[in-house]
């Protein structure tokens, strides 16, 4: 777009700024006034904030111009409109310009902290300038008497705040977002509509009572407006509080509704106080419905991300270690014909060649073993087949097993099975697992010659197992970490013991599975106790 045509673009927008705001000032001026400027609402106020917010500073020639024209329609002298048109242009221009510094204002209006700096901003601060230069302009033309000045500063401050209130929000919301009901809440939305129109003829539209009877009347109208607010958010909240205020002051204009009062004074403040505090009050709760709305469909977005991207890694993880499974295997076979010496007999130093390599595969094998199943407890696929299990004959096995480690570092490993009639409800293998993590652990971090305890009580409703070492403990401040994935307390390149961190946290995993729990306590330089829950058969 060339230059000119921008400028021409921008002189349209200027010109039916202008027009717009004259046509809502003839509106504003049709009801009642103080002074015959300050009015009950003075809806050019919301149609010069939003144009600003909408479409920027450069807007402000047309309400300048428009607020010129519509005064000088009036009949106020030319000095006179030009002092209330620079009154109501640096209204809009400063309401605009703390929303958008203070606030970082979207005119979704879709936070609770935009409401809120729009009620704060632009529907009580920014109409004050207005008032008070439109108000020493009238004096200064002697249009206004000195003792009228408080009440026609305040019938204009309140006028314009009630036109930032009742007009702008609908403007902002439905231009920044329009939305429309989905088909399945167009019987609600007709039914919210129709309730509120009714009974806003019903409460607006009666004889002037008593306190107690049409006055009460307007505050029915209030579950409605919740109503709209917590189902359709800010767009609902506007557009009601929007209806119920065109009612009201229909209702006080024509001489009905509960906010007739004595005077004319009484009777527009009653009105502005009940307009602004509805709409108010709505606009922030109608912000934090979408507000809540909003983080509830990242949260579910965030989710769903977060679960395939576990998907993802758990199925990668299952995958690879498949992978290095099949060549493990042939190592093991290659290394398993060594030492039955098929190609040969070995002298002593490669018998003990093939002795570390087919460590190294065992503790390969494990980490292989690990790995998958931290993978299947990622993707939800642990399966479990619980059943009666005699507590007592499963510590014993464990001892058979895990011999050989123990006899490597001469360690004394104690049972203590407890009642010998004390029955776990659990998968077999997944209770061998577990165990075989725990006291695995607690043979690689307990020094040689130190002692591993096993012992099996009942607690309420639960089996509870402990395993205690003489190890190396655990230093205070990792404790919160030791059920991580992949976290080990000696995790620097010269660590001195194996692993990668997946043994506690997949017993934990499995004994969750199983209806249980883990629960770990640890004294640096004095070892460990693993404790491990597990329903006792009969209990649920």
């Amino acid at each position: 777009m060339t230059r000119w045509a921008s400028q021409l673009k921008l002189a349209g927008k200027i010109a039916g700024i202008a027009a717009l705001y004259v046509l809502a000032a003839r509106g504003g001026l049709q009801l009642e006034s103080i002074s015959g400027f300050a009015t009950l609402v003075w809806p050019p106020t919301g149609i010069a904030l939003a144009a600003l917010l909408l479409g920027g500073y450069q807007l402000w020639p047309g309400i300048f111009i428009g607020a010129v024209v519509a005064n000088m329609l009036t009949g106020a002298p030319p000095l006179v409109a030009v002092g209330i048109g620079v009154g109501n242009t640096l209204e809009a221009l400063l309401g605009t310009y703390l929303l958008l510094r203070l606030v970082d204002f979207r005119p979704a209006i879709e936070r609770v902290q935009d409401a809120i700096g729009f009620v704060l901003f632009a529907a009580v601060f920014s109409p004050m300038v207005s008032a008070t230069i439109g108000v020493t302009t009238l004096r200064l033309g002697g249009l206004v008497s000195s003792t009228g000045l408080a009440d026609t500063w305040r019938a204009w401050w309140l006028g314009d705040a009630i036109g930032a209130l009742v007009v702008a929000p609908p403007v902002l919301v439905w231009t920044a977002r329009p939305v429309f009901p989905a088909r399945r809440h167009l019987v609600e939305v007709a039914t919210l509509t129709i309730a509120v129109v009714g009974l806003s003829l019903l409460s607006f539209q009666r004889p002037p009572g008593g306190v107690g009877g049409p006055l009460s009347r307007a505050y029915e109208l209030f579950p409605f407006l919740i109503w709209a607010a917590i189902r359709f958010g800010t767009h609902g909240a506007v557009s009601t509080s929007f209806l119920v205020s065109v009612f009201a002051i229909w209702g006080t204009v024509t001489g009905h509704g509960p906010f007739i009062q004595p005077t004319l004074h009484a009777s527009l403040f009653a009105l502005q106080s009940f307009i602004g505090v509805t709409a108010a009050t709505f606009l922030i709760l109608g912000a934090a419905t979408a507000e809540r709305e909003r983080a509830t469909r990242e949260l579910k977005v965030a989710h769903k991300i977060a679960a395939a991207a576990n998907q993802a890694k758990a199925e990668f993880l299952a995958v690879m270690s498949h992978e290095l499974r099949t060549p493990l295997n042939a190592i093991a076979g290659y290394a398993e014909l060594l030492k039955l010496e098929v190609t040969g007999a070995l002298n002593e130093k490669q018998t003990d060649a093939v002795a570390r390599i087919q460590r190294n595969e065992q503790h390969l094998l494990g980490l292989i073993d690990d790995v998958l199943s931290f993978a299947r407890a990622e993707a939800g696929t642990t399966k479990v087949e619980a059943r009666p299990l005699p507590i007592g004959g499963e510590l014993a096995a464990l001892e058979p097993i895990l011999h050989p480690l123990l006899v490597r570092k001469n360690l004394e490993l104690v049972c203590e099975p407890g009642d010998s009639m004390l029955v776990v409800r659990a998968d077999p293998l997944k209770l061998r697992q577990i165990l075989l993590n725990i006291v695995g652990n607690a043979i690689k971090f307990t020094p040689n010659g130190g002692t591993i305890r096993l012992a099996a009580a009942t607690r309420n409703e639960n089996v509870v197992i402990t395993v205690s070492d003489t190890g190396i403990g655990v230093p205070s401040d990792k404790l919160a970490q030791i059920f991580e994935p992949f976290f080990q307390v000696d995790s620097g390149t010269t660590r001195e013991y194996q692993g990668v961190g997946l043994g506690l946290a997949i017993a934990r995993d499995l004994a969750r599975a199983m209806g249980g729990d883990i629960y770990f306590d640890s004294t640096e330089g004095r070892g460990s106790v693993v404790t491990v829950v597990l329903p006792r058969n009969g209990s649920e």
